[in-house]
């Protein structure tokens, strides 16, 4: 295979590898694959009697580079993905594409683009929204996943919309109220995002279309990072890494539908974990004095050609899955 892109880093941990549940997906080679969705839903009730609709905001979230919490590992794939600067944004059309056809597929009346764009209220939004593609990245790997750097894209004249996700993060056998902080946005898009009541607009947009508004947000991380500590005595010993798993991300995958007011959320509840787009190398292993391994160093590669191919098909199974339990509770 011919794997345009390589980037190393040195992991504290063993490698970890991903086995696909056997009911993912493979292409006619068997050399593509993913895990099937798991759905989650909140408020669904909400949603009850819907049969027109528009797609309001339809947000893709690259992560470029992510890095454990404290620095200690860093991956990144953020010249691959740039190389070709048309690549994300014909991805995040495809995607869009594919999902105006799932809706109609799915029995509903969707409100076309044209029209949607030349509302009165829409237009209002547009006015409010961030442009894209919008890079954003956190100033301090302060959290349990660490620290992202991300390009947002949306579909030709839709808006950016990430406000109230923090509600899609929850998963299904969650009992609690409590809200989980988007922790993948820099301070400034919070600040930028989250000083707009997209809710009170968005409701003057359904009563204009005489449609509820559709909400979609795929993300798309590359590495599955981790932190861990343990005490011996009176030594106390940390310890990060990270691993190449380029994914459809759990808590930030989702569709919000607004509908009179209320807003239903069905979203992932697990990753939906991918096989062909990255290969990891191993290189080499570091030891201390003692004899035991230390570190391990690794070549990690993106194929972008099969991510090009393979995340817009992961992101439809992902909204169909979402539509048909929509259909099937609202």
């Amino acid at each position: 295979m011919n794997l345009p892109h390589t980037r190393r880093l040195t992991a504290a941990f063993a490698l970890l590898f991903v086995t696909l549940s056997a009911n993912g997906q493979a292409d006619e080679a068997g050399s593509l694959a993913y895990s099937p969705p798991v759905i989650g839903d909140r408020d669904l009730g909400a949603a009850r009697g819907v049969g027109r609709v528009a797609i309001a905001s339809f947000v893709v979230q690259y992560v470029l580079g992510q890095t454990s919490n404290g620095g200690g590992v860093t991956l990144s794939f953020e010249t691959a993905l740039q190389s070709d600067p048309g690549r994300l944004q014909a991805m995040t059309e495809t995607m869009y594409a594919n999902f105006q056809a799932a809706l109609r597929a799915a029995g509903f009346e969707l409100v076309p683009h044209d029209t949607l764009m030349a509302t009165p209220e829409y237009r209002t939004m547009q006015e409010k929204s961030s442009a894209t593609p919008l890079l954003m990245e956190t100033a301090s790997p302060g959290s349990k996943s660490g620290a992202y750097k991300s390009l947002f894209h949306t579909p030709k004249g839709l808006i950016l919309n990430l406000k109230g996700d923090e509600y899609d993060n929850l998963k299904s056998n969650y009992t609690g109220f409590s809200s989980v902080s988007d922790d993948t946005l820099t301070f400034t898009g919070r600040l930028g995002q989250y000083s707009t009541n997209w809710p009170y607009y968005d409701k003057a947009l359904q009563k204009a279309l005489g449609a509820a508004s559709l909400h979609v947000r795929v993300f798309v991380p590359i590495a599955h990072v981790w932190n861990s500590s343990s005490r011996a005595g009176p030594w106390m010993h940390y310890s990060s890494g990270a691993m190449a798993a380029v994914r459809l991300g759990e808590r930030f995958t989702r569709l919000a539908v607004g509908h009179d007011g209320d807003i239903a959320k069905l979203y992932l509840t697990e990753d939906m974990m991918s096989r062909g787009i990255t290969e990891a190398k191993f290189l080499r292993e570091t030891t201390n004095l003692f004899g035991k391994v230390t570190g391990r160093e690794v070549d990690y590669q993106i194929n972008t050609q099969v991510y090009e191919q393979l995340i817009p098909v992961m992101a439809d199974q992902a909204l169909k899955a979402m539509l048909a339990r929509l259909k099937a509770g609202g």
